[in-house]
């Protein structure tokens, strides 16, 4: 398996105080509902995109900023090198953004997926990954954003939440993998049957 993106980690920018300050995040329950009945148009992401917007309107500014909060702590608790060894498997090569993407993917398709994967990376061999525009999915986050200002909400919503992860916050936790075939064999033995020979980049 050739490599195809190498990883470069973006620095971190420069943050006001007015950025750093964090609001409560949605909880796990409502967030999760929200995204489940937003995944029923998941294999249409234009579909998926208008169902998220559709829900979010029925917030308050309070509750999209809730919203917001707990999206961005679901991707930093993925910021893995687990995750990102899968993600790059997958794919025959995963940059930071790439990995962003995969991440944001991660969590649109609910709870139970998010879930199995940040237990064990391996269990994404028994999801429908059989394009790779399912698995890459950078507009859903930027669904709340413009809901938030279509409602009459001032300034980033995202300036609530705690720093994104690789952009100001941690790095990558747990053991990072290496770009060698018999280590991915061993590491994702599912995803290496399904994926070593044939991946989706």
């Amino acid at each position: 398996m050739a490599p195809r993106e190498k990883i470069a980690l973006k620095p971190a920018p420069e943050r006001g105080v007015e950025d750093q300050m964090t609001a409560s995040p949605m909880p796990a329950e409502k967030f999760w509902h929200i995204m489940q009945r937003a995944a029923e148009s998941r294999h249409d992401p234009d579909a998926h995109v208008n169902a998220l917007r559709a829900l979010l309107r029925e917030l308050t500014l309070e509750e999209i900023i809730s919203f917001e909060v707990a999206f961005r702590r679901y991707l930093n608790k993925a910021y893995t090198w687990d995750l990102w060894g899968a993600a790059y498997l997958i794919n025959a090569g995963c940059s930071d953004d790439g990995f962003e993407y995969f991440r944001r993917w991660l969590v649109s398709r609910g709870r139970d997926i998010y879930a199995a994967a940040l237990a064990n990376p391996d269990s994404l061999a028994n999801v429908d990954l059989s394009s790779r525009s399912f698995w890459e999915f950078e507009e859903i986050y930027y669904v709340a954003v413009a809901i938030f200002k279509e409602k009459g909400g001032e300034g980033d919503v995202r300036d609530r939440s705690e720093p994104e992860a690789g952009m100001g916050g941690h790095g990558p936790t747990g053991e990072p993998f290496t770009e060698d075939e018999e280590q991915f064999s061993r590491r994702y033995p599912k995803l290496w049957q399904r994926f070593g020979t044939q991946p989706l980049g």
